[in-house]
């Protein structure tokens, strides 16, 4: 999911720091001293993306003053960033209701929402952070970026069926209508609509490849978020945005949108020409390079992406499917095991995850990472995971249970088969 610029939020945070820290009019603090220096040496470990030994100091300064605006702040952004996401949930709240003009926490509050799937909840955060500074750069350029993931997303989603497949094809000519008005407004209202559906099959969260039974639905809520980020790219290119960002926006609509990843790579280059050593950027063009085939160039802006920030989970989830697709499944575990462990609530990497720990002989946490996702409802139309499942039980001993999901596997893929109207 979509960051805010962490390099403009940092100098907006640096700047109100300055100010704030020497007055010391802070009423309520046990100790004004000790709260100040732990406020500053988390800080400056935030500043250096040492996130996990800013994480006690921020806590420490907390519980000093609970409802400070930069203790909840910086603590949220570096729970948020180590993968404690529920966690981080709480203490960016707080700074949001601490600073109701700001927009910097509902950027993040909006990236911790998507991260455990509620994302009505995402999406009326960073449309909140756009109505509190409608000249936020940084506020207009998290919207966008959420907006794509969730397009590309929901895609992933609607190809998991065949009925999705046919809308998921309408989808890629329908958004890149010029004449397609806005209706950012019906966004969550769509989100509600699905969330329930999901909560049938699967826990909120699931990321791609879950399923999503209302397609039309589904349809129009794409075209929402693909309307929207072709409104903010547009408003950025006018003249307002840095052109970095313009580049990088261009260069998501390019990929997620119209699927060219050839030219994503150019807008993309030109963005890190600009920004040299981002290690967001770096995972886009990794991303794009994959999409492309050049899977050497792909593995190498990935591993320069983490170099910088260990916890870019598209980098990691490249180097992941590159591993996976040579079928060097001993190198796919550590990227694998980082993501699990960093989004638990992502069922498709559980899946891959399994499948790994399958090749490489751990059929017994192969099965507890699949037997979850599984019983959630996760896709599998081919039944080639009810196949996996099978192979792992029979590895394990229990033939009868392995029948079984042999059993399953088979009437998936004959199902699949079927002709048309006749399937279950």
């Amino acid at each position: 999911m979509p960051r805010p610029s962490q390099s403009r939020a940092l100098l907006r945070i640096a700047a109100l720091l300055a100010v704030c820290l020497p007055l010391g009019a802070r009423a309520q603090s046990p100790d004004e001293d000790d709260f100040k220096a732990l406020l500053k040496q988390g800080f400056e470990l935030h500043q250096q993306a040492r996130f996990a030994e800013a994480i006690p100091l921020l806590e420490r300064a907390r519980r000093l003053d609970p409802t400070d605006y930069f203790a909840n702040l910086l603590l949220g952004i570096d729970l948020l960033r180590t993968g404690k996401v529920a966690e981080a949930l709480p203490c960016l709240k707080a700074a949001a209701r601490a600073k109701p003009g700001e927009e910097i926490p509902e950027d993040y509050l909006g990236e911790a929402e998507a991260t455990v799937g509620n994302y009505a909840l995402a999406a009326e955060a960073f449309q909140s952070a756009i109505q509190r500074n409608n000249k936020s750069e940084q506020a207009q350029e998290a919207w966008a970026g959420f907006a794509l993931e969730r397009f590309r997303d929901i895609g992933y989603e609607l190809r998991a069926s065949a009925r999705g497949l046919a809308v998921a094809r309408r989808l890629q000519k329908a958004a890149a209508d010029p004449t397609a008005k806005s209706c950012a407004g019906s966004i969550p209202l769509f989100e509600r609509k699905l969330a329930p559906q999901r909560a049938g099959t699967h826990p909120a969260g699931a990321g791609p490849g879950t399923s999503v039974l209302d397609v039309e639905a589904a349809y129009r809520l794409s075209i929402c978020y693909a309307v929207e980020a072709g409104r903010v790219a547009g408003q950025l290119q006018s003249g307002r945005g840095e052109m970095a960002a313009v580049h990088r926006l261009r260069g998501d609509i390019l990929l997620r949108l119209k699927e060219d990843s050839g030219a994503a790579q150019e807008e993309y280059r030109q963005a890190i020409a600009l920004k040299p050593g981002d290690p967001a950027l770096l995972e886009r063009l990794a991303e794009a390079q994959l999409a492309a085939g050049d899977t050497e160039a792909a593995r190498e802006t990935a591993k320069a992406s983490l170099a910088i920030d260990p916890h870019r989970r598209e980098a990691l989830r490249t180097l992941a499917t590159l591993a996976m697709s040579f079928r060097d499944y001993d190198q796919a575990l550590p990227p694998l095991r980082q993501l699990a462990a960093e989004a638990p609530d992502d069922l498709s990497v559980q899946v891959q995850l399994a499948n790994a720990l399958a090749q490489t002989g751990e059929s017994e946490e192969a099965l507890r990472r699949l037997g979850p996702p599984l019983a959630a409802g996760y896709p599998d139309e081919k039944g080639a995971l009810h196949a996996l499942l099978a192979r792992i039980l029979r590895k394990l001993g229990r033939d009868a249970e392995a029948a079984g999901a042999e059993a399953e596997a088979r009437r998936l893929s004959n199902a699949l088969q079927a002709p048309p109207g006749t399937r279950d």
